[in-house]
């Protein structure tokens, strides 16, 4: 799952809208969104995009955004 809050932080960040970042890979503005917000998943190529564009160079962010694990609690 997407990070979804650190990643519309780091567009916001870049100075971009959703829909203009969208614009700005090259991706539709449904579409884009329906993979922001988990509902279908980004393919690797789009990640690259995405990473250059907001200048993401580090693997350890790279994995934490677009690798994210909601945790989950113990019904103990």
């Amino acid at each position: 799952m997407v990070d979804t809050n650190r990643l519309k932080g780091l567009i916001v960040n870049a100075g971009f809208s959703q829909r203009t970042f969208a614009q700005y890979i090259g991706m539709n503005k449904d579409t884009f969104n329906l993979k922001i917000n988990n509902k279908s998943d980004f393919k690797t190529g789009e990640i690259v995009k995405i990473c250059d564009a907001l200048k993401i160079v580090e693997s350890s962010d790279k994995v934490e955004i677009f690798l994210h694990k909601t945790s989950q609690k113990c019904n103990a």
